[in-house]
């Protein structure tokens, strides 16, 4: 996407949104809902997305400087472009306007497209400002103090074999090195936008951090384990270890949201039904 598109999209949401009050977002005809960990959204496809934090206006001010201090990086995908801040508004109220990336969802992923995602990411060396922006990792689940967390609030939830299972990957966890990149955090296929068989948009910044890059590589086994191995070799057995928390974070997330774990539970159970975290297909 050009700098001139990009542009010219923003000008476009300015004049579907600028002017409305808030419960009219919520009327605009063909606007969707749809709702995040941290937000609910209102979403015109293709003009823009107006996301309402749940939770914490604070935190949500910085996760909104940090999404526009990481569309001035210059990645080679589009990134969603700040176009309204209403954050001083109550909560209920409070929202921000992000202009609509679009693309498809894709099933299969070619190594070249995932190489080329990761090396813009590893790309990038974090200034104070943008340091400054970013989350803690795994912040949602516990940050530094994660594994006590999930021991408080996701090992009672489990059966005794579960909790050994669990253990198990806690001890893989903490055993991994300590290592700085620029990370996303989230790179689910559903938020990436394929067109032409490259990724041509990643939105959903909330997470981005300076953690270990392995986290991201992991996310890509979706499109499967070998394609992680080819991609980034260096990276496989951290990933693989990052991946083997997900269920668990994903559970202390919800809970910490006052939402359902039963989804990241239901997938951690299957794992520990083949004893194998995560499975290798």
């Amino acid at each position: 996407m050009t700098g001139e598109r990009r542009t010219e999209k923003k000008t476009t949401g300015e004049r579907a949104v600028g002017e409305m009050k808030t419960g009219e977002l919520l009327r605009t005809p063909g606007a969707v809902l749809a709702r995040s960990m941290c937000n609910d959204a209102v979403v015109l496809p293709g003009e823009w997305v107006a996301r309402f934090p749940r939770r914490d206006l604070a935190e949500a001010r910085r996760r909104t400087r940090a999404l526009d201090r990481i569309g001035r990086l210059g990645l080679p995908f589009a990134v969603p472009e700040v176009v309204e801040d209403r954050l001083e508004l109550p909560l209920g109220e409070a929202h921000v306007v992000l202009s609509y990336v679009s693309g498809e969802q894709a099933e299969t992923a070619s190594d070249d497209a995932v190489r080329e995602v990761l090396d813009a990411l590893a790309s990038v060396e974090p200034d104070d400002e943008l340091r400054a922006l970013l989350d803690e990792p795994l912040r949602r689940a516990g940050g530094a103090q994660v594994a006590e967390t999930i021991t408080e609030l996701v090992f009672p939830l489990l059966s005794e074999d579960e909790r050994g299972q669990a253990a198990e990957v806690l001890r893989r966890f903490a055993d991994l090195p300590r290592v700085a990149g620029f990370v996303h955090g989230d790179l689910a296929p559903v938020n990436l936008r394929w067109h032409g068989g490259r990724v041509t948009g990643v939105i959903d910044w909330d997470f981005a951090c300076v953690g270990d890059p392995a986290l991201d590589a992991a996310a890509f086994a979706h499109y499967g384990w070998p394609l992680v191995g080819r991609v980034r070799p260096e990276l496989y057995e951290r990933a693989r270890t990052h991946a083997a928390m997900f269920p668990l974070t994903g559970a202390v997330a919800a809970l910490r949201q006052d939402q359902d774990p039963e989804r990241f539970l239901a997938w951690f159970r299957r794992r520990c039904a083949v004893r194998e975290h995560p499975p290798s297909s």
